[in-house]
């Protein structure tokens, strides 16, 4: 038998991981509703320090479908699915067009210093 008590916590119907500060709730949901592209900076939430990935950063948000709907980065409009945001790893949150400005950021973030490739 399945543990159906769930922990996340859930606005609009949508399910975040509990870690997930409030600020950055509102603007995925913001995002949803009006098809804002948006560029989001994955990375360690307790330290701030980012990961400086670059595949699967930028889109709109969508939804999941199922008893659990989980928001969704949607690369363009042709697409039919995309990966689930990591709303428990996000550190930055920024516009996709000029002049990029954040719209969240984590208190401590930082980028750390990457070695040089050989």
């Amino acid at each position: 038998m399945s543990d159906t008590t769930c922990t996340c916590k859930v606005v609009n119907g949508t399910h975040y991981d509990p870690s997930c500060p409030d600020s950055v709730i509102r603007i995925i949901e913001d995002a949803r509703l009006t098809g804002t592209r948006l560029r989001f900076h994955w990375g360690d939430a307790a330290t701030g320090e980012d990961w400086c990935d670059i595949y699967d950063v930028t889109g709109t948000v969508g939804l999941s479908t199922g008893p659990c709907r989980v928001p969704l980065l949607i690369h363009n409009r042709r697409s039919l699915g995309g990966p689930v945001i990591s709303t428990g790893s996000i550190v930055k949150i920024t516009y996709t067009t000029k002049p990029y400005t954040w719209l969240y950021k984590h208190p401590n973030y930082h980028v750390t210093t990457l070695p040089a490739p050989c």
